[in-house]
């Protein structure tokens, strides 16, 4: 159960809270949403093949100061969601917990899953549609009524480059806050960035991002995810973006995966990313 209290931003999220009552356990989801909106958020993509070594980089980036734990679609995948998120909440009892599902299609079954096996958010993508996400709305509402005092929220993902240009990122986004999805994350694709690097050079992500920031920045929290490094993260950090997702590089500026360093590496470079993006003037 993520606690209502008055905490740094660090804190606010993170898995080292206390449990605590909430003052207004309907409204749970809600406050949450408003946080997420108004504040610096760091997430960790833990896109891992063994739970082992996901809770091993999890605790890393929680020390590193992290808000939100992300069991990686590779993670999810590979070992199960019914063996991922139940291990994930025994060792990280308090902390909010986003599962990257990526759903295509029966997305109703798949948030059920998520949700029942202690998960406070499911991310899936906006290609999916309208009605993925109203069905995954629909089952997010009934863990609402269920459970009060236990946020829970939908994340939508728009994958570019092909759902781009910034123009059409933002109108899918609007459909998708029009459906009832919490929040939307801008997701620079891994394969695309591969093949195309002059996406992560020429700062593709960034561009899309600001576009879309001004289209729905009001309304919702927005994420952006896909390779960033801290100038780039800082400079959307400069317009008024507050979610941040740590990919594998770590926030150094290359293509380089990082889950095998010693933990210790990790939290020195998570505090790094997170210390210069939350200071951006």
């Amino acid at each position: 159960m993520l606690p209502e209290m008055t905490v740094s931003r660090r804190a606010f999220l993170g898995g080292l809270l206390p449990v605590a009552a909430l003052a207004q356990p309907q409204s749970s989801s809600a406050r949450l949403v408003e946080r997420l909106r108004n504040r610096f958020s760091f997430q960790i993509s833990v896109d891992v093949n063994t739970i082992d070594l996901g809770l091993t980089v999890a605790e890393a980036a929680v020390a590193g100061g992290v808000d939100i734990i992300e069991m990686g679609t590779p993670l999810l995948k590979t070992q199960g969601v019914a063996n991922v998120v139940p291990a994930f909440r025994k060792r990280f009892p308090t902390a909010l917990l986003l599962a990257d599902m990526k759903t295509m299609d029966g997305g109703g079954g798949e948030a059920r899953s998520v949700y029942g096996g202690g998960a406070n958010v499911i991310d899936f993508l906006a290609l999916a549609g309208v009605d993925t996400a109203k069905s995954i709305c629909a089952v997010r509402d009934e863990f609402r009524r269920a459970t009060p005092d236990i946020p829970r929220l939908v994340f939508s993902d728009i994958m570019i480059p092909h759902q781009g240009p910034a123009n059409v990122a933002g109108e899918v986004a609007i459909r998708m806050i029009d459906a009832g999805v919490d929040a939307i994350g801008i997701h620079l694709q891994v394969d695309a960035r591969r093949a195309n690097p002059k996406l992560i050079e020429e700062d593709y992500l960034g561009e899309v991002a600001r576009t879309v920031f001004e289209k729905i920045g009001r309304r919702v929290p927005m994420q952006v995810v896909g390779g960033l490094h801290a100038a780039q993260a800082k400079k959307l950090a400069k317009t008024g973006v507050r979610g941040f997702v740590i990919s594998s590089n770590m926030g150094v500026a290359d293509g380089t995966a990082r889950y095998n360093l010693p933990p210790a590496e990790i939290q020195k470079l998570v505090a790094n990313f997170i210390a210069e993006v939350s200071n951006p003037a």
